[in-house]
């Protein structure tokens, strides 16, 4: 859109010309009076310019009166579209924001659970079995009644979780990533 400022920077642009001209009235004559045409040329090519899209909104203004209450009705149900949209946003950023909460909490009762079978001095294997029904093991990992656990790393699960989402909604193109959650078999 070409507004007021750009014709007065243009106006401003032939001026600061014709005065650097006037300067070097001397030097370099033909120089000076082409680039003077240059600028008056720009000005004038915007000015027309400017001229073509006043006719044009105005045209567009008329053009769009009598239907003003229709057009302000689809606007505002373009407006409460977008805004349950925002809302749906909000709510899966909320839901995503538990997830990861829920899985925070959960590392942390892992961790809690890992460091106390640590010091009940209950490790995962020994010497004479290889794998107990519950035990510590390295990097956080412990089995409780046979159930192998471990920290869930937070931003992959929930990336898992958008990727379900996506793949459910528009296919193959979204494909899903293979995340096992704890205690799952697929």
């Amino acid at each position: 859109m070409i507004t007021e400022q750009d014709i007065e920077q243009a106006e401003a642009r032939v001026t600061e010309m014709r005065e650097r001209g006037t300067r070097l009235a001397m030097a370099n004559r033909e120089e000076t009076a082409d680039a003077i045409r240059l600028e008056v040329g720009r000005l004038t090519e915007l000015r027309d310019a400017k001229e073509r899209q006043d006719h044009a909104l105005k045209a567009r203004k008329t053009a769009e009166r009598p239907h003003l209450p229709e057009l302000k009705k689809l606007n505002a149900e373009l407006s409460d579209s977008a805004e349950t949209v925002d809302r749906a946003r909000q709510e899966a950023a909320q839901a995503l924001g538990k997830l990861i909460a829920a899985v925070r909490g959960h590392n942390d009762s892992i961790g809690a659970v890992h460091a106390r079978l640590a010091a009940l001095g209950l490790p995962l294997a020994d010497e004479s079995v290889d794998c107990y029904e519950t035990g510590h093991g390295s990097a956080g990992v412990l089995r409780a009644s046979g159930t192998v656990l471990a920290p869930i790393p937070a931003d992959t699960l929930t990336l898992y979780v958008v990727s379900q989402v996506m793949a459910a909604e528009f296919g193959p193109k979204y494909p899903q990533r293979g995340y096992r959650t704890p205690g799952s078999t697929a």
